[in-house]
């Protein structure tokens, strides 16, 4: 399976020269687990670390609030999905030691009681030192990771409000962005994100680009357990956008098992 998806890796590159990144361009990088495994959504501390290393050393990190600023002048920004343990034990000292912030947007339907076993969501306590570092900025992934493609719109507003309220009453600071779950979406789902959030994250690999980004609609790229060094430099400038082709085929992300 390792060899088959380097190969799709391959066959997307060429294809990417045309539509690779350009100046005033956004790419925005989706992590979920930074812990060892073998899932594809589960990378190494030791990978995420080198990651942010050669990031910091030639490319421009950025807050999503100052990614979308008209002045601005491209970049890249750093997102997390779910809310798993993970991301306090090892991606939060790693992007304090970089310097780097992040954005990590939270099913807050997963959280664990503070002192609680056995589950892999982080504590309200947890979210609340990550938030604090003021290296994190914590936006809403629905309640109970719905997919919201095939809901009424008033059940993706339920979803939505929620975990917005939910995030509001135990940070105490605004959550003003949205991603959707699965990277998949609905009319209904739309209109209830403009209502609720400023920014909302739908699509997966695909580059936002400079003078055409709709807040709502931000497009992200995976950052995946089979990318070395190679397909992630290519990630960031915008030459794997295709990858998505081969998931699509199978109507299935890499963030789903087998």
């Amino acid at each position: 399976m390792k060899l088959v998806r380097k190969a799709v890796k391959i066959a997307a590159l060429p294809g990417g020269l045309l539509a690779r990144r350009r100046p005033g361009d956004v790419i925005m990088l989706l992590y979920h687990r930074i812990r060892p495994g073998s899932a594809e959504i589960e990378l190494s501390p030791a990978v995420f670390e080198r990651q942010l290393a050669w990031l910091k050393e030639h490319d421009q990190i950025l807050t999503l609030e100052r990614a979308l600023e008209p002045d601005a002048d491209g970049g890249l920004v750093i997102t997390f999905d779910d809310g798993t343990r993970d991301l306090h034990e090892h991606a939060l000292p790693t992007l304090i030691s970089f310097q780097v912030p992040a954005v990590l947007y939270l099913a807050t339907g997963s959280m664990q009681n503070d002192g609680g076993r056995g589950g892999d969501g982080l504590t309200w306590s947890q979210v609340a030192e990550l938030a604090s570092t003021g290296f994190v900025t914590v936006g809403s992934h629905t309640h109970s990771h719905r997919a919201l493609s095939r809901v009424p719109e008033y059940v993706a507003e339920e979803e939505m409000r929620r975990s917005k309220e939910l995030i509001e009453d135990h940070l105490g600071i605004p959550c003003r962005h949205f991603s959707y779950p699965f990277a998949v979406g609905s009319s209904g789902a739309d209109r209830a994100a403009r209502r609720l959030f400023d920014t909302a994250a739908l699509d997966a690999w695909r580059t936002n680009r400079a003078n055409r980004i709709d807040p709502y609609r931000l497009g992200r790229t995976p950052v995946l357990r089979s990318d070395d060094h190679v397909f992630f430099v290519a990630k960031v400038r915008g030459l794997l956008d295709a990858e998505a082709l081969a998931y699509r085929a199978r109507r299935r992300g890499p963030w789903r098992r087998r």
